[in-house]
């Protein structure tokens, strides 16, 4: 009877010690620095970006062995108008597309993410563009340093996937192309607990 005991006492210790340990690896991180988040794509005269360097974000992060274990939550926002081409009249023509005036941000809520081992991972979630929600997938390669998770990835969708007609210029003479790509390139640093 007092081994039953024991061992109903040392399993129920066992499996909150477990559960502490497993809750104490998840670790909240906070976008930092400054981001570069990057739309790119082509038209009938030659290829442009866009680059916007300003961004809101956090993730709730798993490390282990120097290694991304899991992400449990993450989430990205950006101004429309952060974004910039060095143009100024092509911005507006973006903007307008963006319909930002309307939809001001950007943003990216992460659903699964899938370590691929080397560095690699693929991190699915919810981007919203125009006011218009789409799933997306990012390939994304890291690296851990110290308290720092750098992260870099990209992805290619459609802009009329996001109800997005693709801008024009010129009385449409210049035609942007439908497919662009978003790539980034970004810090998460650990949040003091």
């Amino acid at each position: 009877m007092k081994i039953i005991t024991l061992l109903r006492t040392t399993g129920i210790a066992g499996l909150i010690l477990g559960l502490s340990l497993s809750l104490s690896a998840q670790s909240l991180y906070q976008l930092a620095g400054t981001p570069e988040l990057k739309v790119s794509g082509g038209s009938t005269i030659h290829d442009w970006e866009m680059v916007a360097t300003a961004a809101t974000g956090k993730a709730d992060i798993s490390i282990g062995n120097q290694s991304i274990q899991a992400i449990r939550m993450g989430e990205v926002t950006m101004k429309a108008t952060a974004l910039k081409s060095g143009k100024g009249q092509m911005d507006g023509i973006a903007y307008k597309s963006l319909k930002a005036e309307k939809n001001p941000n950007i943003s990216f809520k992460l659903t699964s993410f899938k370590n691929l081992g080397g560095n690699k991972a693929s991190a699915t979630g919810n981007l919203t563009v125009a006011g218009t929600t789409r799933p997306v997938t990012f390939l994304v390669k890291y690296l851990v340093k110290g308290d720092a998770v750098n992260l870099e990835g990209e992805t290619n969708f459609k802009m009329t996937d996001f109800n997005i007609t693709p801008p024009t210029a010129m009385l449409g003479t210049i035609k942007t192309d439908d497919k662009v790509t978003i790539s980034f390139k970004a810090i998460f640093n650990l949040l003091n607990s």
